[in-house]
């Protein structure tokens, strides 16, 4: 009896002990993200949560957030049956300078059907766009604007109310946030100024 009220002890110990290492280990790996990354963690925001929700279709946990006055990151985690293994994803997002409809840009996808053609060949054979106002698309999705994504065919995008918002799998990491802000940035410098006042 007393041998094996030990063998707990010392076991629950040790579980106990490799939790917190554990713990320990992940606050280490995200302090290493936010200072690679140059922005400042934060309690993650309801919207954002919302958001990533939104992007990929699930309830999930949105944590580990970072931010500056117009840049978001967070991973997001969601499990999609209670017996699978757990989706390690994160979303970016970026402030607008006013609300927009939404509209959603992905990697071409043949099984969306009635996507959005534009007057750029390569982009309709990269790209499939989601939005149910063509004039409104036609209008932010200019031949610059084009011609800028095609050098991000792997991102997936959407407008979603006053922020630009990228998603994928696997948690965020300094590359994938500078590499979504610079392609979020030479986006908005292409989007005609007269977009964002005629259909905010």
């Amino acid at each position: 009896m007393i041998a094996t009220v030990v063998v707990l002890v010392i076991l629950a110990f040790g579980l106990g002990v490799l939790y917190l290492r554990v713990q320990q280990r992940q606050r280490a790996f995200f302090a290493d993200r936010v200072t690679a990354v140059g922005l400042a963690p934060a309690p993650v925001e309801p919207w954002l949560a919302d958001a990533a929700n939104r992007a990929f279709g699930v309830q999930g946990n949105a944590e580990r957030m970072v931010r500056d006055q117009r840049l978001w990151a967070c991973d997001f985690t969601y499990q999609a049956t209670r017996t699978s293994t757990a989706a390690k994803c994160h979303v970016i997002a970026m402030a607008l300078p006013t609300a927009l409809p939404p509209l959603a840009v992905f990697p071409k996808n043949p099984m969306l059907p009635d996507t959005l053609e534009f007057e750029s060949a390569a982009f309709n054979r990269t790209f499939s766009v989601e939005c149910s106002d063509r004039r409104y698309a036609s209008a932010l999705l200019n031949p610059r604007v084009l011609e800028w994504l095609l050098n991000y065919p792997r991102l997936q995008w959407r407008i979603d109310g006053g922020v630009l918002l990228a998603w994928n799998a696997g948690y965020w990491t300094a590359d994938t946030v500078k590499h979504t802000a610079a392609a979020f940035d030479g986006l908005l410098e292409r989007i005609d100024p007269y977009v964002f006042k005629d259909f905010s």
